[in-house]
């Protein structure tokens, strides 16, 4: 009786452990302009304190200015659905020391890119592509397009 009890409460915990850890994948541009903006870092930052968005999510662009998001802090790929406020700015490649000034962005980034002023809405419904054109870059909300 108490084995089946046990066998019960300890597949029910594993159950609910797996709630929660869901992810989607999330990959995206960065441009200006028209143009691919290289080393770039994109973040998500959960505006809500829910269960469905425990952590940031991060990526960096590549010459095309394109990135791939995964989690910061399990480094698992993909975000968690919810609602984020959305950071983007340059990571300098080569960063100077830190009695040297730092090297100048070599782009003209909104502030509103800037300020997390910008939110983005991960769903559920399977893999989703964000284009991040900083030339338009507003206060707005931008919804999945799935």
């Amino acid at each position: 009786m108490y084995k089946n009890i046990t066998l019960l409460l300890i597949f029910i915990l594993l159950v609910l452990s797996g709630c929660g850890n869901q992810t989607t994948k999330v990959t995206g541009t960065v441009t200006l302009d028209g143009q691919g903006l290289k080393d770039m870092v994109v973040l998500l930052q959960p505006v809500t304190d829910t269960a469905l968005t425990p952590e940031a999510a991060f990526g960096k662009t590549n010459e095309r200015g394109d990135f791939s998001l995964s989690l910061v802090n399990s480094k698992k790929s993909g975000v968690a659905p919810g609602e984020y406020a959305v950071f983007i700015n340059w990571n300098d490649p080569n960063p100077q020391p830190e009695n040297q000034p730092p090297n100048p962005c070599p782009y003209k980034i909104p502030s509103s890119a800037k300020d997390g002023s910008f939110r983005y809405v991960v769903g559920t419904q399977g893999a989703q592509h964000i284009d991040f054109n900083l030339s338009e870059f507003s206060h707005t909300e931008i919804q999945p397009q799935n």
